[in-house]
């Protein structure tokens, strides 16, 4: 059985109440010699019930811990969440490159949760360049609902910059993708060779 810490050591607890009184009132020890028994069976029921890891203990693949996973899961979440309400403020055709940035992002969340190696790989957008990425869509989607004359000329630029960022969140899922493309080729390759052999 496997608990997470503090329910373990409530249990094992409990378990060793029902020792010490067991000792105590069945076998009517004296509670100087019930008392350290128990301490003792507290010790033992503490060895076999195992500490549940914590997420941030679950290696799933190399240097990459469940909590990693949910974390980039969870940022990837909340970039979606505010690029849905930028769009829903902004003309159809940057609602249109949203959503197709949107899609991308939807395929990374979806490969990071079936592939750890593929985490290591969007790693660094999702924690480093997602967050910036989500700021600059959200402020010229602002500035461009406020701009008015002469500003509104500085608008096409910054809008071809928010353009631009598609090719490389694609590039980003593209990479994910060819990892599991990899992994697999290789699977099958080596299932191939064995079968070959056998």
């Amino acid at each position: 059985m496997t608990l997470p810490d503090g329910p373990r050591q409530i249990v094992a607890a409990l378990l060793a109440a029902g020792v010490f009184l067991g000792l105590y009132f069945g076998a009517q020890l004296l509670w100087l010699v019930a008392l350290p028994l128990a301490t003792v069976a507290y010790g033992a029921f503490l060895l076999l019930i195992r500490r549940r890891p914590l997420l941030s203990e679950v290696v799933l693949s190399d240097r990459v811990t469940a909590a990693d996973i949910a974390a980039g899961q969870a940022a990837l979440d909340e970039a979606l969440r505010r690029l849905a309400k930028a769009a829903s403020g902004s003309d159809a055709d940057l609602q249109k490159d949203l959503e197709a940035i949107a899609g991308e992002l939807r395929s990374i969340r979806g490969q990071i949760g079936d592939d750890p190696a593929d985490f290591r790989i969007a790693r660094k957008f999702i924690v480093n360049f997602l967050p910036k990425l989500v700021e600059n869509v959200e402020s010229y989607v602002s500035l461009s609902a406020l701009a008015t004359g002469p500003a509104r000329d500085r608008l096409p630029r910054l809008r071809e910059g928010i353009r631009a960022y598609h090719p490389t969140v694609a590039r980003i899922a593209l990479a994910g993708l060819d990892n599991n493309f990899r992994a697999l080729e290789a699977e099958i390759d080596a299932l191939g060779f064995q079968l070959k052999r056998g």
